[in-house]
Order: structure tokens, then sequence, then C-alpha cells
């Protein structure tokens, strides 16, 4: 029979589970009314990324298609961990800032090539090095969600017998 003590850590760490998939909920419903507004006006949404607790301060970002589709890769993602950590519930990662959490939601900017290139410290100069950099910088960009093509396959700049 389980102790008291370990009962309430049971109990305490269901209830942040719950607490992430509310939170996970609540973008799946926020995705689906930006998907309304796309489909039924003539100009995207604007969504201020900066927390209520920031007012006056803003910063805004447009919502497009790309965006939203990688909120919904984020909010799989991130629903697949909470899965995977049932097993093991301390493994969940409960986001403490909120802050920090719609950021990554919403401002996290796509990753650009040659960003990517510096913080690998990938070379990318000549023709044969570019190839392979431009199939890694690819894989990264799915890994995070933000393309679902195969980097293998997909338009590579460097590969001979292609075109800009």
């Amino acid at each position: 029979m389980r102790s008291a003590r370990s009962r309430c850590c049971l109990w305490a760490r269901s209830k942040r589970i719950a607490e992430r998939l509310v939170d996970e909920v609540e973008w799946i419903r926020q995705c689906a009314e930006w998907l309304d507004h796309l489909n039924t006006r003539d100009y995207p949404p604007a969504v201020n990324i900066r927390p209520e607790a920031d007012f006056p301060e803003r910063a805004n970002v447009v919502v497009d298609l790309p965006r939203v589709a990688a909120v919904l890769r984020r909010i799989a993602f991130d629903v697949d961990e909470l899965a995977r950590s049932v097993d093991d519930l301390q493994e969940a990662r409960v986001a403490d800032d909120s802050r920090a959490e719609r950021r990554r939601r919403l401002a996290e900017p796509d990753l650009r090539y040659a960003e990517f290139c510096d913080r690998t410290g990938t070379p990318w100069r000549s023709t044969h090095h570019g190839e392979a950099a431009w199939t890694a910088y690819q894989a990264e960009r799915r890994r995070r969600g933000e393309t679902d093509e195969d980097p293998f396959t997909a338009y590579n700049p460097f590969r001979h017998g292609r075109h800009h």
C-alpha cells in the first residue's frame, strides 16, 4: 500500500500533467481561431507575444498558415512528450515561466541557413560542403517543426542540375 506522502506526490504530478493538457487544448483552440480568421478575412491576425503582465509593451507578430502549422507541430511534440512522461512523471517538463513558453510558441523565428551554419560550425562555402550543410539545415528545420519536407529529397540549391 502506498504511503500518504507517495499518494500526495503522485496527485501533485498528475495535477501538473492535467494543467499541461488544459494548456495544450487552449493552444489548439487558439489555432482554430487563427485558421477561421485566415479563412474568413482578407488580412492575417496579429498576435502580441508579450504576456499581459508586460502591458503596455507589445511585440506583435503576424499569424500565417506556416506559423499555425508550426504551433500545431509543437503542440503535437509536447503532447507526445507528456504521454511518454506518464510512466515517469518526474520527466514531465512543466514550464515555470509562462512568458518564456509564450515566446517559444509564437516568436521563435524560423531557423536561418547562415545562422544554422554558424551555430553548428558547418562549413558551407563550397558546393560540396554547401549541399551537405543545406541537407543538415533542412533536417534541423524538420525536427523543429518548420517544414514537413524530407531533407534528402527537398530542393537543395547546391545540388547539381538545379537552378535557383
